[in-house]
């Protein structure tokens, strides 16, 4: 495939994973934004998307991994996100001591 090829079919699973999740089918997004980052590895949107539907299912470590990977490719998204990580962590801590 051509390297155009593969930015229109990573686009593709991108939109697909956006329908998916917005449908509550997290673990559908979830497999479409990962073919999109496999066809286009600096798909920033994708890594990020992909980091929020691992967050909503308590999937920390990998929503971080995500997350990170998206803030060092130079997402501005991803401010908002780590104020609601640190917001997320301190609710979990706060739920833990109760």
């Amino acid at each position: 495939m051509t390297k155009k090829h593969n930015q229109v079919c990573a686009n593709t699973y991108y939109n697909q994973g956006l329908v998916h999740s917005k449908n509550g089918e997290l673990d559908k997004a979830i497999e479409n934004y990962t073919k999109a980052i496999e066809l286009k590895p600096n798909y920033v949107d994708a890594y990020y998307n992909r980091g929020g539907a691992w967050l909503r299912l308590g999937e920390r470590e990998k929503a971080k991994s995500d997350l990170t990977t998206a803030r060092n490719m130079g997402s501005d998204a991803i401010t908002a996100l780590d104020k609601i990580l640190r917001d997320y962590d301190r609710a979990w801590k706060t739920l833990g001591n109760l």
